[in-house]
Parts: C-alpha cells; sequence; structure tokens
C-alpha cells in the first residue's frame, strides 16, 4: 500500500512525458528494457511515477540529443548524466555553441534539483562558482535568465511547489543582491536611479538590470520594489541622475504604465534620459528608451557613457 505522502509526490505517465518531453510510448519502452523510469501500481491498478526523477529525464534526453546512445545513459544518475556532457564542455574552450548550450541546460537542471531539496548552500555556492567562471553578464545572460524561465515553468506545470518557487526566488535575489552592491562600492561619479512602479512585486528584472549597470562606471541609487511615484520623482529632482532605469512587468497595466511613465517626464525638474525593460515596458513611448535584453543594455550603457563624457 503506497502511503499519503508518496502518492503526492507521483504522477501519471502523460504527465511526466509533458514535463520531460519524452513520449508516453519511449518511458513505457525504458521502463520495460531497463528498469526505469520505476513506475509504483495503485491500487486502482494504474500506475504512477515519482515526480522527483522528472529532471534525471530531462539530462536524460538531452544527452539523447548529444549523440549518446539509450542503452549508455538511460539508467545513468542525474550526476553521472552530468559528468557525461554536462561539466566537460564548461571546461572545453573548442566546444560547439550547441554544446555549449546544452551543457547550461543541465547546470540549470542541477540547480532545479537543488531546488528541489532547497538546498541553499549548494545552490549559493553554485551560482559563485558559475559567476567566476563566467563573469557578471554572461552569467545573468546565460544562467539567471534561463534559470527564472525554468523556475517559472516548472511552477506552472506543478513540477515546483510554492515554497521551492519562493525558495529559489529568495536565493536569486540574496546572490544577486550581494554581487551588484559589491561592483557598486565606493563608486563616484555619474548616477543610475533605478526602481520599479507602485505595485510591482517583481525585482529580478531589477536586481539583474543592477549588475549589469554596475559593470559601468556609475553609481546605482536603488529604490527596489513598489516604489511611489512621489518618491522617485522627489529622489530624481534632489540627486539629478543622469540616468533613470525601470524594470516593468507584464503584471502592469500598459495604459497606466504610460499615464505614469509620461508624468513622471513632466515632474522632473531637470531632463533625464529615462530607460525601461521588461514586458510590460510599454513600446515607442516618447522620451524613453525600451530595452529588450541585457546584452543591449550592457552596449547602450557603454555608449551612453561614451556620450556623457563626450559632452562633460
Amino acid at each position: 500500500m503506497i502511503d499519503t505522502d508518496k502518492m503526492e509526490s507521483l504522477i501519471s505517465i502523460g504527465e511526466l512525458a509533458r514535463l520531460t518531453g519524452i513520449t508516453t510510448h519511449t518511458l513505457r519502452m525504458w521502463e520495460k528494457r531497463y528498469g526505469t523510469p520505476r513506475s509504483h501500481r495503485l491500487p486502482s491498478g494504474h500506475r504512477r511515477y515519482p515526480k522527483e526523477d522528472v529532471p534525471r529525464l530531462r539530462a536524460i534526453a538531452k544527452a539523447l540529443e548529444s549523440g549518446y546512445r539509450a542503452s549508455k545513459v538511460v539508467s545513468g544518475t542525474l550526476e553521472e548524466l552530468h559528468g557525461l556532457i554536462g561539466l566537460k564542455p564548461l571546461m572545453d574552450s573548442t566546444a560547439k555553441p550547441d554544446q555549449e548550450n546544452s551543457s547550461n541546460e543541465l547546470l540549470v537542471e542541477r540547480w532545479i534539483r537543488k531546488i528541489h531539496g532547497f538546498e541553499d548552500d549548494s545552490l549559493l555556492q553554485g551560482f559563485h562558482e558559475q559567476w567566476n567562471k563566467s563573469g557578471p553578464l554572461n552569467f545573468i545572460v546565460d544562467f539567471m535568465v534561463p534559470l527564472i524561465e525554468r523556475v517559472g515553468k516548472g511552477w506552472e506545470l506543478g513540477e515546483l511547489t510554492i515554497s521551492q518557487e519562493h525558495f529559489a526566488t529568495e536565493c536569486m535575489i540574496s546572490f544577486l543582491t550581494s554581487k551588484w552592491r559589491l561592483l557598486n562600492n565606493r563608486k563616484e561619479g555619474w548616477t543610475i536611479l533605478m526602481a520599479t512602479l507602485p505595485a510591482e512585486t517583481h525585482n529580478l528584472g531589477l536586481l539583474m538590470s543592477a549588475v549589469v549597470a554596475s559593470l559601468s562606471g556609475a553609481k546605482i541609487i536603488y529604490l527596489g520594489l513598489d516604489t511611489p511615484m512621489q518618491e522617485i520623482i522627489s529622489t530624481a529632482n534632489k540627486f539629478e541622475p543622469e540616468l533613470l532605469c525601470f524594470s516593468i512587468s507584464c503584471h502592469h497595466d500598459m495604459l497606466k504604465t504610460e499615464e505614469r511613465l509620461l508624468g513622471l517626464r513632466r515632474e522632473l525638474k531637470k531632463k533625464v534620459t529615462i530607460i525601461s525593460g521588461g514586458k510590460g515596458t510599454p513600446p515607442n513611448l516618447p522620451g524613453v528608451y525600451k530595452i529588450e535584453n541585457f546584452n543591449t543594455f550592457n552596449k547602450w550603457l557603454v555608449e551612453f557613457e561614451k556620450n556623457l563624457a563626450v559632452s562633460n
């Protein structure tokens, strides 16, 4: 008899197929031929599979895409699969782009496994190690953005619980905050004011922007989440930053966002360049530069800083 707690961690073969991208036919064939994934039979006679096997099966799918035979990888542990194709390309300077993408995804899956187990020390250590290998910009673009998307997808599909999603978010917030503040330490010169609009509940976009902005020569004033408009205006008028940067998620009403940004410009005493990123940023809004991604943001900042130096 399967106990209640174990029942909650079991899923149907259809759900397993949806979460891993492996067909139900293939999963059944592997179970019959290799004994994995191992199913549990319910009193009703239906088979159910452990949800915790999802990261390993995804790693198997990646290994197969890379050319490995099913007989070699299907019975492998998650750690063995990472050792097989996940870590070697990271250390191989001749790795092809598709190999690098595959190894990046497998590393993200390893972090997802740690999120499943609430392993904060190990997860943060993994962040630090990859940060040191990749550098700040590549870490954001190649690892943090994919991890955020992967966590969101995992939560939507029921692979990750609300608690696990919150745990992952808090770990990312803690890591990114410590990194951009370290990069921003003891800076002088021109200033970037960074904020979100009122009622904003997502700050990972702004934190990643702060990391990228910290690579410039600017000093960052970070106002963070859910900042009242009048506070943004008064702070900008007092400190007169050269750049005002927003991150706006898709949860904002587009028309209200337009009204707030246009109203903000009217209230500023000094003309300030306004830049914004995120899915909630209105397109083609006069006086607001919309930035599509972090690589573009980095290049834009380089040009902006050059123009500041010329004008000064």
